[in-house]
């Protein structure tokens, strides 16, 4: 299980994430929606390794983790799967 417990991240006086908390159990697949600026993505990039959070814990199966990049994430299970992606750049659906 990935866990995110009150994670908080700015950026200057931003708030992009306050306090959010969120549980993926393995094997599931989950959907972050909401407005656009509301931290969807910021929160994603924190769990893949591509922001680090200003506060908070992020554990998996029960143990504290320190992502602090994409590799790191990847070595513990943890994949994304962005907005805008081509598995196969040459073909088309």
């Amino acid at each position: 299980m990935l866990e995110l417990k009150n994670i908080t991240k700015t950026f200057g006086d931003v708030v992009a994430n306050n306090d959010v908390s969120i549980k993926i159990e393995k094997g599931t697949i989950h959907a972050i929606v909401g407005e656009n600026g509301a931290g969807k993505s910021t929160v994603m990039r924190i769990a893949y390794g591509f922001y680090t959070a200003d506060s908070g814990e992020i554990t998996v199966d029960g143990k504290p983790v320190n992502i602090r990049n994409p590799h790191d994430a990847i070595a513990l299970g943890i994949g994304m799967v962005h907005q805008h992606f081509m598995l196969v750049d040459t073909m088309t659906v």
